[in-house]
């Protein structure tokens, strides 16, 4: 294989999706460190590892590590995928010209996530990608809302998709993250409530309500499993 052929396959990290190395991958390896990360052989046949596989000084060791368990936990979640799926799904996207750079910015993302939790929550939605359960759109459209969210404020919508016991501020932030509609409440059927209960309308005030929408609905489905 040519340098540049090479290259190219280590920044396009779908070619990386259809290695049959992945179906080895475990969890095990998230616990070693870099060193002995890169003398893995498992590893060293999945394309997309070979850009960190160098050496460097402690800065750049310490960013290599986090950026390898960052791709590990993206690829992890796909390896009960059979290698016929994902590459039949990778050869898909190519007749449609959607790999074209997408590859590349999908790479970029993992590496700018800052937390490596964010990658597995990729990893579970590209797995529903392939296996034809989420659309491709939606899949990049709910990876650009992780890379942009606050880990903990994605955590709290795990099996919650009425927004039990979550804070306005959190469900604030998720609305602006494009996971929740919002709307204000019905001034006139709170007053006849309150009417009801106290004989005056006084201290009615609209509300804003918090929904999950059909995108947080299916970051609810796809992003936990």
């Amino acid at each position: 294989m040519s340098n540049d052929k090479r290259n190219k396959d280590q920044i396009d990290i779908f070619k990386s999706v259809k290695s049959e190395a992945i179906t080895e991958l475990s969890p095990e390896l998230l616990e070693i460190g870099l060193d002995a990360l890169t003398e893995s052989e498992v590893l060293k046949d999945i394309p997309v590892f070979g850009i960190g596989f160098k050496t460097y000084g402690l800065y750049q060791k310490i960013t290599e590590t986090f950026f390898t368990k960052k791709l590990l936990k993206f690829l992890i979640e796909l390896k009960d995928i059979s290698l016929n799926d994902r590459k039949k799904f990778i050869y898909e996207l190519e007749s449609k010209n959607e790999t074209a750079s997408a590859g590349e910015k999908l790479l970029v993302t993992l590496n700018r996530l800052n937390n490596d939790d964010k990658a597995t929550f990729i990893g579970r939605l590209f797995k529903h990608t392939i296996l034809g359960e989420l659309e491709y759109k939606d899949f990049t459209r709910l990876v650009h809302i992780i890379d942009n969210a606050f880990l903990d404020d994605l955590k709290v919508l795990e099996n919650n998709k009425h927004l039990s016991y979550i804070n306005s501020d959190i469900k604030s932030n998720l609305h602006q993250l494009g996971l929740l509609k919002q709307s204000i409440s019905d001034i006139e059927k709170q007053r006849k409530f309150r009417i009801r209960a106290t004989g005056s309308p006084d201290g009615v005030q609209a509300k804003l309500i918090f929904e999950i929408n059909d995108i947080g609905l299916k970051f609810i489905n796809f992003g936990f499993k």
